[in-house]
């Protein structure tokens, strides 16, 4: 159960920055209504915004998603109005109404800085948050997808749990990505089945040992994977199941190459609208391939 600190974010002095200009996406009362609906509260009470917001974030603790909530939040996808204008220098943009909100080591790819902005802007919003649970003795901490609000004098370092990828993870992130489905959020879809597949590579290869260099190079994991897992086909092998590992390959490397041009984490000329058939088998396919790659990992460890 996640800790009852979460309650605090309910303050409409707190819900201010997770919903309002000029810190977030601003989000009229039917984006309340959607959010609501998403994590377990369709009809959030309350007279204004900020009160309909508590209310969400009182329903999502109750059901132990406010981490959830919080990364969903602070998104590159659900940042992206507020990041785009920012990266275009446009004088509308609203980051600029806030103090001291300039970004250096922007690269000029814009799939990068677009994870450089939303991260600026997720660290200065713990900031100012903190600024109000200071009174209570207490932060608000995020390393990744892991939140946490903690003793304003305790070691960050031993509050952010990894989170192991086992066949409840995957199916938590597949009702996640059936809501995006819902949602039409098809851009989404590709970034988490991209998302999954590289985690669970990293995972098999921290379980084993394995170094490698984290670059977000997806072919290079699985090359480890693959040759500590002993999958490289071989003369004994059925011709059948050398076959289905190579067509496995092919289906990997296609995941990370919509990613790269069409997932929401990137912005691409290249990019062409995934519609809801193909996101939906493309969800279907890298829960499949992760669960299937987690078990010929569990076969090798027992050995």
């Amino acid at each position: 159960m996640e800790s009852e600190n979460f309650k605090l974010l309910e303050n409409t002095d707190i819900t201010t920055f997770l919903i309002d200009r000029p810190w977030i996406t601003y989000r009229t009362n039917a984006d309340l209504d959607a959010l609501g609906s998403r994590f377990g509260s369709p009809n959030p009470e309350g007279s204004n915004r900020l009160r309909r917001m508590s209310s969400i974030i009182s329903a999502t603790h109750a059901n132990d998603r406010t981490a959830s909530l919080l990364s969903f939040l602070f998104s590159p996808a659900q940042l992206r109005p507020v990041i785009n204008e920012y990266l275009s220098g446009s004088q509308f943009s609203q980051l600029k109404e806030i103090d001291n909100f300039i970004l250096e080591g922007l690269t000029g790819d814009e799939s990068k800085d677009i994870l450089i902005v939303a991260d600026a802007i997720k660290q200065r919003v713990i900031r100012e948050i903190n600024a109000i649970l200071l009174y209570s003795n207490l932060k608000l901490v995020s390393s990744g997808n892991s939140w946490e609000i903690i003793a304003a004098d305790e070691n960050v370092k031993v509050l952010v749990p990894i989170k192991r990828i086992n066949s409840g993870y995957i199916s938590e992130l597949l009702a996640q990505g059936q809501d995006d489905l819902q949602d039409n959020d098809f851009d989404s879809v590709v970034t988490k089945a991209r998302t999954l597949i590289e985690e669970v590579f990293l995972q098999i290869l921290s379980d084993n040992d394995v170094e490698c260099k984290r670059n977000g190079d997806i072919g290079q994991y699985r090359n480890l994977v693959v040759k500590t897992l002993g999958m490289r086909p071989s003369r004994e092998w059925n011709p059948r199941i050398t076959k289905m590992i190579s067509h496995l390959n092919g289906i990997t490397d296609l995941i990370a190459e919509m990613r790269n041009k069409d997932g929401d984490a990137h912005a691409s000329n290249e990019r062409v609208k995934i519609q809801a058939a193909e996101a939906e088998l493309l969800l279907n396919t890298s829960v499949s391939l992760a669960t299937y790659y987690l078990r010929v990992n569990d076969r090798h460890v027992q050995r």
